[in-house]
C-alpha cells in the first residue's frame, strides 16, 4: 500500500510541477507584458502629431478638430524644473504635466494606480521616479523657481504609457492646471524654443499616410488665430521594445516546455514502474476475463484522477505564484501592475498540459504494459533481476580497490538501461538548463558593460540647452582631478530594420577606445558619414560603401556613407544595432543648427587622473556645487546649464541592474525544471529499491548496515548526475550557443561569453539534485526488515 501511494504521489506531483511552472510563467508573463505594453506605449492613446507653441486658448480646439484627418485633439502645459534628490549632484530635472482636465485626456493620459488626483500646491509622481529617488505618498518634494524652493505634496503615484523614470533617468509628474499656473518658474528669454514652461497640442489622426498635409493645416489654422510655433514632432510608437520583451517572454517559455517534457518523462516513469510493480494484478485481471482495452481503461481513470487532483491546485499555485512573482518584480524594475486580470486562454493551457500530457505519456507503457500474456504475467511477478552483465563482474573482481557498495551502485545502469538513459536525459535537461541561463546572463551583462568600458571615462555629465562647450570647460577648469574633457553624444534613430543606437564621437578621441572590424575611423571633417556594428551589419547586409538612410525624431530622413564597420554592442531593449558618427553629425541630426554645432555639447564625458571611487565622487560633488552655484547666482537659468551628473560606474550597474528581472524570470524556470529532475531520479532509484528487494535482503544477510544499504542507492544517484553532468557539458554548449542566437535576434545582439565557472555551478546542481533525489528511496531501503526481504516472492 505504501509503495502505491508513493507511485500516485509521484504521478500528482510530477502532473503539478508542469502545470504549475507552465501557469506560474505564462501569468508573470501576461501580468508584466501588461504593464510593459502600457508604460512602452499604447498606441491608440499616443499622438501621432505634437505641436509646441507659444501660448494657448480654450477656444483653439474646436478648430482645430474641424481640420480633415483630426481624430482627437489635447492641450498641455509642461514646466520643466529642478528636483532636489539626496543623490549626487542634489538634484534632477523633472517634467510636470498638466492638462486642463487631469482625469479625463484624449490623448497621453495617465492612470492613478494609488492616492488621488492633485490639486493646486500638490503633486502626483510618475511610479518609475521612486528609481531616482526615495518617494512616496504623503512626502514633500521640493522645487526650484525663480524666488527659491516650492515644497509639494505627494497625493498619489501615476502610470503613463510610454514613459518609465526608471531607464530613462528622466523624473516626471503631474500637477492641476491651477497649480501649474501658480508655479513661479522661468522661461529662457535668449532660448525661446526651449522654455521652461511649454504649451504644446497633441494631434491623433485617422489616417497616418496624410500626416504630412495635415500637420500643414493644423499649422494654418494656428497661424490664423495669430498663434507662434515652435516647433513639430511626430512621435513614433514605441512597438519595438515591446516586440523584443515578448521575445524574452518566448524564450522563458521554451524552457518552460522544457520542464513539461520532462514531466511527461517522469509520468512515464512512473506509469512504467506500476505497471511493473502490478503485473501479477494485470494477469489476474486478464484471467477473470479482462480485455486490454478494460486493463487500459482502469489506469487511464487512474491518471484522469491523478490529473485532476494535480491540474486544479498547479493552476491555483501557478496563477498565485505567478502574481506574487510579478508583483515582487515589478517595484524592482519599477514598474506599476495594473488590475489584476485572469486570461480565459491560461486556464485553457494548463487543463490541457495537466489532462492531456499524463495521458500522451501514460499511453506507451499502457499498452506494453497489458499486451503481457497471462503466463507471462504470473510468472515475471516479484523481482526482476535483469541479465548478468559478466563482463562488469570480470572488470569489477579486477578493480579491488574499488568498493564493493560503489559496485553495487553502478549495477543498476544495466538492469533497465532505457528507464536509466531516460533519467539520464532528464538529468541532463536540468543541467542544460542550468548552463543556458548560466550562459546568457554572462554573456548579457559582459555585452553591456562592454558598451561603457569601451569609454575610458568616470563621470558623464548632461548639459542643457544653455551651455556651450567653451563654457563648460571654462567652469570645471576650477577642478583639479579632472584629466580629460570630451564632448560626446548619445541617441537614436530610425531604420527600416529598426531602432538604431547612436553615439556621437569627436574623431580625435582620447577617452573612446574603438575596435574596428574593418574599414577606418573618422578623419577630422568628416561629416554625413557612419560606422556601423557588426551585429546590425549581419542582420541587415549593409557592406563599407553603402549608404544608409535613418529619420530622426522629427521623421526628417538623413543620408549617412557607411566608412567601417566598428565592434561595438548595445545596452538596452528596443535596439537593433549600433552605430557611430562624428558627434557634429549626431548633433546636427538631432536638430543643432550647422553653425553652432562647433561649441555645442549635450554631454561631456570626464576622465579623473586618478580613476578611484573617492576620486569620483568627488568630481561629481564639485560638479554639483558648480551648477547650484550658477542657478542661484542667475548665470545660467535653471535647467539650462548643468542637467545631471553620473558616475559612469553606476550607468553600468544601472543597465545591468535592468536585466535582473529577466534573469530571475530565467533562474525559477531552471529551478522547476531542477525539481522535475528531483523527482524523475527520486522515481527511478524508489524502482530500483523495489526491483532489488532481495539483493538488498542479501547484504543485510551478510551483515551490511543500514547505512551501507543507503550509501548503494545514493552512488547510484550521484553516478546517474555524473554522467548526465558529462552529456550536458558535450550537448549543452551547442545548446546554449543556440539560445543565445535566438535571443540575439529575437531580443537584443549579445556576445557569447562562456564562463568556465559555469560547467561547476552545473556539476554541483546535478550532484544536488541527485543527493536530493536519493535522501527518501535510500532511507526506505535502509529501513526494509530482512525476513520481509527474503520471503517476497
Amino acid at each position: 500500500m505504501k509503495m502505491r501511494k508513493g507511485r500516485t504521489l509521484l504521478v500528482i506531483i510530477g502532473i503539478l510541477i508542469g502545470v504549475f511552472g507552465l501557469t506560474g510563467i505564462n501569468f508573470t508573463q501576461d501580468t508584466l507584458f501588461s504593464a510593459f505594453s502600457y508604460t512602452i506605449e499604447s498606441h491608440d492613446t499616443q499622438p501621432d502629431i505634437t505641436m509646441i507653441v507659444d501660448k494657448l486658448d480654450p477656444t483653439l480646439v474646436p478648430a482645430l478638430k474641424d481640420v480633415p484627418n483630426i481624430k482627437a485633439v489635447q492641450t498641455e502645459t509642461r514646466v520643466s524644473a529642478l528636483w532636489r534628490i539626496n543623490k549626487a549632484p542634489g538634484y534632477t530635472t523633472i517634467k510636470i504635466v498638466s492638462y486642463p482636465n487631469l482625469q479625463t485626456p484624449s490623448l497621453a493620459p495617465f492612470e492613478i494606480v494609488s492616492g488621488r488626483y492633485p490639486q493646486a500646491g500638490e503633486i502626483v509622481m510618475e511610479y518609475g521616479d521612486i528609481a531616482l529617488a526615495d518617494v512616496k505618498i504623503g512626502d514633500t518634494v521640493k522645487l526650484d523657481t525663480t524666488h527659491g524652493q516650492v515644497p509639494l505634496r505627494v497625493v498619489g503615484m501615476a502610470r503613463t504609457a510610454g514613459v518609465d523614470p526608471a531607464t530613462s533617468g528622466k523624473a516626471q509628474a503631474y500637477m492641476s492646471d491651477e497649480g501649474v499656473r501658480q508655479l513661479d518658474v522661468l522661461t529662457n528669454t535668449n532660448e525661446p524654443n526651449h522654455p521652461a514652461r511649454q504649451f504644446m497640442i497633441h494631434y491623433k489622426v485617422n489616417r497616418i499616410g496624410q500626416v504630412d498635409a495635415t500637420a500643414k493645416a493644423l499649422q494654418k489654422v494656428l497661424k490664423d488665430k495669430h498663434i507662434q510655433i515652435f516647433a513639430t514632432a511626430f512621435p513614433g510608437p514605441g512597438i519595438v521594445p515591446l516586440q523584443q520583451i515578448s521575445g524574452i517572454f518566448a524564450l522563458l517559455i521554451v524552457l518552460v516546455f522544457m520542464a513539461v517534457l520532462m514531466s511527461a518523462i517522469l509520468i512515464f516513469n512512473t506509469v512504467t514502474t506500476l505497471i511493473t510493480e502490478q503485473t501479477a494484478v494485470i494477469g489476474t485481471m486478464k484471467t477473470l476475463g479482462g480485455t486490454q482495452w478494460q486493463i487500459m481503461r482502469s489506469y487511464l481513470i487512474f491518471v484522469l484522477i491523478c490529473s485532476s487532483l494535480a491540474t486544479i491546485p498547479g493552476l491555483i499555485l501557478g496563477i498565485a505564484g505567478g502574481y506574487i512573482v510579478a508583483s515582487t518584480l515589478a517595484p524592482t524594475i519599477p514598474l506599476a501592475l495594473g488590475p489584476f486580470t485572469l486570461p480565459l486562454n491560461l486556464i485553457l493551457l494548463g487543463l490541457l498540459v495537466g489532462f492531456g500530457v499524463p495521458l500522451l505519456a501514460a499511453l506507451l507503457p499502457l499498452w506494453n504494459g497489458t499486451r503481457i500474456t497471462i503466463r507471462e504475467a504470473l510468472s515475471a511477478y516479484g523481482i526482476s533481476t535483469g541479465r548478468r552483465n559478466t563482463a562488469l563482474t570480470r572488470f569489477a573482481q579486477r578493480i579491488t580497490w574499488v568498493s564493493q557498495t560503489v559496485w553495487l551502485g553502478l549495477r543498476s545502469f544495466f538492469r533497465k538501461k532505457w528507464r536509466a538513459t531516460l533519467t539520464i536525459f532528464m538529468l541532463s535537461i536540468a543541467g542544460t538548463s542550468f548552463l543556458i541561463v548560466q550562459t546568457l546572463t554572462t554573456s548579457v551583462n559582459s555585452t553591456v558593460s562592454s558598451v561603457f568600458t569601451n569609454f575610458g571615462a568616470d563621470v558623464e555629465v548632461d548639459l542643457g540647452p544653455q551651455m556651450k562647450l567653451s563654457q563648460i570647460k571654462m567652469d570645471l577648469s576650477t577642478i583639479k582631478d579632472i584629466n580629460v574633457l570630451e564632448r560626446y553624444g548619445q541617441g537614436g534613430a530610425n531604420t527600416q530594420w529598426g531602432r538604431l543606437a547612436l553615439w556621437g564621437i569627436e574623431p580625435q578621441t582620447k577617452i573612446y577606445h574603438h575596435h574596428m572590424v574593418s574599414g577606418y575611423w573618422f578623419q577630422p571633417g568628416d561629416t554625413n558619414v557612419v560606422l556601423i556594428s557588426s551585429h546590425f551589419a549581419e542582420k541587415t547586409g549593409l557592406q563599407i560603401g553603402n549608404n544608409l538612410e535613418v529619420n530622426n525624431t522629427n521623421n526628417q530622413p538623413t543620408t549617412w556613407r557607411i566608412i567601417g564597420i566598428i565592434d561595438e554592442n548595445v545596452n538596452g531593449l528596443g535596439q537593433m544595432g549600433a552605430a557611430v558618427v562624428p558627434v557634429n553629425t549626431l548633433y546636427q541630426f538631432q536638430g543643432i543648427p550647422e553653425n553652432a554645432v562647433q561649441d555645442a555639447a549635450t554631454r561631456v564625458l570626464l576622465q579623473a587622473k586618478d580613476h578611484s571611487a573617492a576620486t569620483t565622487q568627488t568630481i561629481v560633488q564639485q560638479i554639483g556645487k558648480i551648477a547650484l552655484d550658477a542657478t542661484t547666482s542667475g548665470s545660467v537659468e535653471r535647467g539650462g546649464g548643468i542637467v545631471n551628473t553620473y558616475m559612469v560606474q553606476d550607468e553600468v550597474l544601472r543597465h545591468q541592474r535592468s536585466w535582473f528581472v529577466s534573469y530571475i524570470l530565467l533562474y525559477s524556470v531552471a529551478i522547476i525544471i531542477g525539481i522535475a529532475a528531483i523527482i524523475g531520479l527520486a522515481n527511478e532509484l524508489t524502482s530500483s529499491v523495489l526491483e532489488r528487494r532481495r539483493e538488498i535482503g542479501m547484504l543485510r544477510a551478510m551483515g551490511a548496515s543500514s547505512w551501507r544499504v543507503a550509501q548503494v542507492f545514493w552512488v547510484q544517484g550521484q553516478s546517474l548526475g555524473l554522467i548526465a553532468w558529462l552529456l550536458g557539458a558535450i550537448l549543452g554548449l551547442p545548446l546554449a550557443y543556440a539560445f543565445l542566437r535566438l535571443f540575439s535576434q529575437f531580443v537584443m545582439p549579445v556576445d557569447f561569453v562562456i564562463d568556465p565557472l559555469a560547467f561547476v555551478v552545473m556539476l554541483l546542481a546535478l550532484l544536488g539534485i541527485a543527493t536530493l533525489a536519493s535522501i527518501t528511496p535510500a532511507q526506505n531501503a535502509a529501513r526494509l526488515r530482512i525476513a520481509d526481504l527474503m520471503r517476497y516472492e
